[in-house]
C-alpha cells in the first residue's frame, strides 16, 4: 500500500485501487451512480474546457476548493446528487486526484475507490488482480504528494474488505506495514464522519461551505459502482462490469 502516490511509482504487475476520498473518488463515483454517458478525467483547466465545448459536456472540478470560472459545478459529490446528470457527458478537473489517475497509467488495472463504493471496489480488484496473477495495490493520493488522513482511513477499510474478498476465495492476504497501519488507523476512530472532518480536505471543504460532502462521503458500501480508467488522450473513466466466473 502507498500512503502517498510516489510510493506507487516502481509498481508493476500491480490492480491499483486510487482512492482520493475527500473528494475526487466520492465524485466520480457519484457521477457514475447517477448515469453520466462519459466521464473525462484531465489535470487542465484549459483541456477541460476544451472537452466541455467539443463534447458539450459539463465541467466539474475545482482548484484549492473553489470551482473555476465557467465550470458547472465543484467538485462537490453532495452537490453532484442532487443534479440530473444522466445521458450527460461529464469532464472532471480538480487539484489533486484528476493528477495522480493520470500517472498511473501502467498498471494492469486501475479503479477508484472510495468509502462510498468500499466493497465494490476491493471485490473487483481482487477478482481482477486473480485473472490477471497480479497483486493488489491501494494508493493513496494524497495532499499534493503529502499524506492524507481521509486517504489513508478509507484505505484502513478497503484493506478490511480487500482481506475479506480474499478469504472468501480461500487465500489470506499478506498486508505490508503501512496496510496495517491503516487498519489501525481506522479502528482508531469512533465513526468516520470524525477523521474526515479533522483531516486537511475536510477543514478546507467545511471552510468553504462546502461540509455536506464530509457526511456524505463517510457512507460506506452505499454504491456497487467501480471506477475503472481506461488510459489514452484524453482519460476516460468508464464503469467497470464484472462478469462471473
Amino acid at each position: 500500500m502507498a500512503l502517498v502516490p510516489a510510493e506507487a511509482r516502481s509498481w508493476r504487475d500491480t490492480v491499483c485501487i486510487v482512492i482520493d476520498e475527500l473528494r475526487a473518488s466520492s465524485t466520480i463515483t457519484t457521477l457514475l451512480d447517477l448515469g453520466c454517458s462519459r466521464l473525462y478525467l484531465t489535470s487542465g483547466l484549459q483541456t477541460a474546457r476544451r472537452l466541455g465545448r467539443e463534447h458539450d459536456g459539463l465541467l466539474v472540478g475545482e482548484r484549492e476548493g473553489i470551482r473555476p470560472p465557467g465550470f458547472d459545478f465543484n467538485n462537490s459529490p453532495a452537490e453532484i446528487s442532487r443534479a440530473d446528470i444522466r445521458g450527460r457527458v461529464v469532464v472532471v478537473s480538480t487539484s489533486n486526484g484528476t493528477k495522480v489517475l493520470s500517472k498511473l497509467t501502467a498498471t494492469p488495472a486501475t479503479l477508484i475507490g472510495c468509502l462510498l463504493n468500499a466493497r465494490a471496489s476491493a471485490e473487483a480488484a481482487v477478482g481482477l488482480a486473480g485473472k490477471m496473477s497480479a497483486r493488489v495495490g491501494i494508493v493513496c493520493a494524497g495532499t499534493l504528494g503529502r499524506f492524507a488522513l481521509d486517504d489513508a482511513v478509507a484505505a484502513g477499510v478497503l484493506v478490511e474488505r480487500i482481506t475479506a474478498a480474499l478469504r472468501s476465495r480461500g487465500e489470506e492476504a499478506s498486508l505490508t506495514e503501512a496496510a496495517v497501519a491503516a487498519v489501525r488507523l481506522y479502528g482508531s476512530y469512533p465513526d468516520l464522519v470524525t477523521p474526515l472532518r479533522e483531516s486537511v480536505a475536510g477543514r478546507l471543504v467545511t471552510k468553504l461551505g462546502a461540509g455536506d460532502d464530509v457526511p456524505f462521503c463517510a457512507r460506506v458500501d452505499v454504491s456497487s459502482t467501480v471506477p475503472v480508467l481506461r488510459p489514452g488522450a484524453p482519460l476516460i473513466v468508464e464503469r467497470l462490469v464484472t462478469t462471473s466466473n
